[in-house]
């Protein structure tokens, strides 16, 4: 079946005019556009995450996890949001820990907030890890960043598991997961509490590390569809839906699983 008459026009319109620069620079505007209407990208106060956390405000959490946890722009304001929770919070990089520690200290509520120079994973032990000088949130795995200089170290890593029965962390209310590529083996170092349907709600980030990973969205519905109900973070809440292969866009974003435990919460959060 061929395409429309009009579609057809406009396809061979703009196959011969493709190098243009009219067409280049309606390209991008277009490219412009699907990234915000996809809300690509991850500045935490636009693309819904600070949304996420405030509608949540309304139920009881006390037990959160932060896994990436940067200069804490995420873990501050999970505490503001739920004054009486505790937070465990996980950054590898040294240099980026000291300035976590730093700005956590001048919270209200230091005492909530326990902090960890190490990384989560499948396995504990200790494994090389790469800091970028100049961009420490890129702190990653492998040597992802080929624009980037990097400086490689050695770092502790523990299975998210015996963390959890180390520190009696029974139930972890909110997972927040942001690690460059590798969230998939934070997720299998939680296995044992996955499986007991111990974790009410995880965030995931999912980008193009996927292509070096290999695991793709429909890796993580396997995984967890059957015990969350899951969807795409946006500004104006979240999109639970089916898994669609045209989602793996290789375009970094957010993703929310919702224990089907936990109505409530889903309810508050889904997209308005």
């Amino acid at each position: 079946m061929g395409l429309p008459p009009g579609r057809s026009f406009v396809r061979s319109f703009i196959a011969s005019r493709r190098k243009s620069a009219p067409m280049s620079w309606a390209h991008r505007l277009a490219h412009s556009f699907e990234e915000a209407y996809n809300n690509v990208g991850s500045e935490f106060s636009r693309n819904g995450e600070a949304v996420l956390l405030s509608r949540l405000a309304a139920l009881d959490c006390k037990v959160l996890v932060d896994v990436g946890a940067n200069y804490g722009d995420w873990a501050i304001a999970a505490l503001r949001n739920w004054p009486t929770a505790s937070l465990h919070a996980f950054e590898v990089a040294p240099k980026t820990f000291g300035e976590l520690q730093t700005r956590m200290a001048n919270e209200a509520a230091p005492s909530r907030a326990y902090l960890n120079n190490c990384g989560l994973g499948e396995h504990t032990g200790v494994q090389t890890m790469y800091y970028f000088p100049d961009h420490p949130e890129l702190t990653c795995d492998r040597p992802r960043h080929e624009n980037a200089a990097s400086v490689p170290f050695e770092a502790n890593i523990v299975a998210g598991d015996e963390y959890a029965a180390a520190n009696g962390l029974d139930t972890i209310d909110f997972l927040k997961i942001d690690v460059e590529g590798a969230e998939h083996l934070v997720l299998k170092g939680f296995s044992g509490m996955l499986e007991r349907g111990a974790i009410r709600c995880i965030q995931f980030e999912y980008g193009a590390f996927s292509i070096q990973t290999r695991v793709l969205l429909a890796d993580y519905y396997q995984w967890l569809g059957e015990r969350y109900w899951i969807g795409k973070v946006f500004p104006s809440g979240v999109e639970f839906r089916d898994y669609q292969w045209t989602d793996e866009s290789f375009r970094f974003a957010n993703f929310v699983c919702v224990s089907r435990d936990w109505p409530e919460a889903r309810r508050l959060v889904e997209s308005r």
